[in-house]
């Protein structure tokens, strides 16, 4: 990188990670704006790259730890084009029949919050919601967790939850809230409706009393083993893949 001295782009459009970069490069490689690297890294991400004519910019290996703000970033950071955030009234303005959403409260560690949006892009979540007031936000460590799911996933960045959710149900949505609580329904045979927010909350908190109060539903998951509990994104994992199951069987 000349010198190092190149202006460097804002962590809030940085990737990092061989997953992340190569799945852009799978399903939307015109995202990518320039890739950076050490000098000695020879990869099959650096040949595409340069395939694809996106560019390579060469750096030391702090800087690329500065940059992300992490040393995980394998060698790679990658700078994208700014992401575009879906606004709430263009996405329920939109003619949906069928469609569940992930609503994120609380969501405090990045990792788990790419992990939730990686889980929502695999199994079949028409958009993922959070409050950029209440949680984590898209660092380089959670695009990574991600696999570049937050890059290929509708995302929806809003103010105040509580508000989203009473949005929601009037354009005939039912809300569904994940509860560590056995007086909720069980998971195991839980109908969902046609459009669904399905909200979790954090292991230590949970969804917050006001969006509880406010939802139609709450689902739990039984446990079967010694260990009565999953963390947030294993568990909403496997409510996204019963669900999925559901609908396709």
């Amino acid at each position: 990188m000349k010198g190092e001295q190149e202006r460097l782009p804002p962590k809030d459009q940085l990737i990092m990670g061989v997953h992340s970069i190569q799945e852009l490069l799978n399903h939307a490689p015109d995202k990518l704006v320039k890739v950076y690297t050490v000098q000695s890294k020879r990869s099959k991400i650096i040949d595409e790259c340069k395939n694809k004519n996106i560019p390579i910019s060469f750096a030391s290996m702090d800087l690329l730890t500065k940059m992300a703000g992490s040393d995980s970033h394998q060698s790679l950071v990658a700078h994208i084009r700014g992401r575009k955030f879906l606004d709430i009234h263009e996405f329920l303005n939109e003619d949906r029949e069928n469609s569940l959403v992930l609503m994120l409260d609380q969501i405090f560690d990045p990792q788990n919050f790419g992990a939730l949006i990686r889980s929502a892009e695999c199994l079949g979540a028409a958009a993922v919601v959070w409050s950029k007031n209440r949680g984590s936000d898209l660092t380089p460590v959670a695009a990574k967790s991600s696999c570049g799911a937050t890059e290929i996933l509708p995302l929806i960045r809003v103010s105040n939850l509580a508000t989203t959710v009473e949005q929601f149900q009037k354009k005939g949505y039912e809300v569904v809230t994940a509860l560590l609580d056995e007086s909720a329904e069980s998971a195991f045979g839980f109908s969902y409706s046609p459009k669904t927010v399905l909200v979790v909350g954090s292991e230590g908190e949970g969804v917050q009393p006001l969006i509880c109060k406010k939802a139609d539903r709450s689902i739990y998951l039984p446990m079967s083993g010694k260990i009565q509990s999953l963390n947030v994104a294993q568990a909403t994992t496997a409510l996204l893949a019963l669900r999925a199951a559901a609908k396709d069987g």
